[in-house]
């Protein structure tokens, strides 16, 4: 067994300060639905239910995006200068294998050969032996499981769901042993665990099925649940690493674009964004038109004026401290690269 243990991120990178602005996104989150078996606890499905809930103040349907939608999608993003886009991610509000056409929108991308990776963000309880052949041969290169529980009563607390733990692994384990050239990264959040004893179980358990594997560090990534205030670590990242606390400026908005399940385009990988934040819709201008517009660049503009705060829903959000490292400081370099957003 060769499983590393470390996080899931390139350091081979460039300085971002000098390769902006850029011709397309390198990374493109595709919300392909809002369906989520689970309502864990540090994510607004956990509202979903609640009349005055966060999640009902989105006024979002819960919904599949269909065929066809993610296919102007794909077409739209194939419009970008040819390798420009490095990552289309399966990811969003909701569960991505919830959505019963994964596999053909996995292979849709693939046979466009828009991006060298094409990537599943999923808590994985859905997987099945069928299902993870129908994955794997349509072209999915990497796969992301995030693990919320070391028995199926931990999951029951955590996600409001209790599993079959045991049906669990065989699949994970199926899944390994099948994967071809998917890259396999399983990961738990810090706070699922007690103490030591049981980050080491959860190494010892999940190793055997991950090509990498990491304890990531708890994050408000949604800036509606306050709740979690009291219980984030804000001094480090998804990492665990230490953060630069007067960062001001957010530099994923500068390589990232989200396209939601109804179509708008958005600045950030963050689910549940609203559609206040949204930059345009597909319906009414294309990706490439979006990523190039005015809107956009004023947007990029304010968070160069250090004004971040003023969006509504950038204000308090630390995400943009939470995953990213120095190579993305933009700082420094902000009142210079203003100028290039003209």
């Amino acid at each position: 067994m060769n499983t590393k243990i470390k996080p899931n991120y390139d350091t081979n990178r460039k300085n971002l300060a000098d390769i902006i602005p850029l011709p397309a996104p390198f990374t493109v989150y595709i919300e392909q639905t809002r369906f989520c078996n689970f309502k864990c606890f540090y994510c607004i499905h956990s509202t979903r239910d609640q009349e005055n809930g966060e999640f009902k103040k989105l006024n979002y349907e819960i919904k599949h995006m269909n065929f066809d939608m993610c296919s102007k999608v794909v077409e739209q993003l194939a419009e970008f200068p040819k390798n420009s886009i490095k990552r289309i991610v399966f990811s969003g509000l909701g569960e991505p294998l919830a959505n019963p056409i994964l596999p053909e929108l996995v292979k849709l991308v693939a046979d466009k050969k828009i991006a060298e990776r094409i990537e599943i963000i999923t808590n994985g309880v859905l997987l099945t032996p069928e299902l993870i052949d129908k994955l794997i041969n349509a072209g999915l290169t990497n796969i992301n499981i995030s693990i919320q529980g070391l028995s199926s009563e931990k999951y029951e607390e955590i996600c409001g769901k209790k599993i079959d733990f045991d049906k669990f692994l065989e699949n994970l384990k199926y899944l390994y042993e099948n994967k071809k050239n998917t890259q396999i990264y399983i990961k738990a959040i810090d706070a699922t665990f007690e103490n030591k004893e049981e980050e080491n179980k959860f190494y010892e358990i999940f190793s055997p099925f991950a090509d990498k594997i990491f304890i990531e560090h708890l994050i408000q990534m949604q800036r509606q649940m306050s709740k979690l205030q009291s219980k984030v670590d804000t001094t480090k990242n998804f990492y665990g690493e230490e953060v630069d606390q007067t960062r001001q400026v957010c530099s994923p908005v500068f390589y990232f674009l989200q396209i939601g399940c109804d179509l708008d385009v958005f600045p950030c990988p963050v689910p549940g964004l609203t559609r206040r934040i949204s930059l345009g819709n597909i319906k009414d201008n294309t990706i490439l038109e979006i990523w190039n517009g005015d809107k956009r660049k004023n947007f990029l503009k304010t968070m160069l004026k250090m004004q971040k705060n003023i969006i509504p829903d950038c204000k308090g959000c630390t995400n943009y401290n939470c995953i990213v490292d120095p190579l993305e400081y933009l700082d420094k370099d902000a009142a210079k690269l203003i100028n290039l957003f003209e």
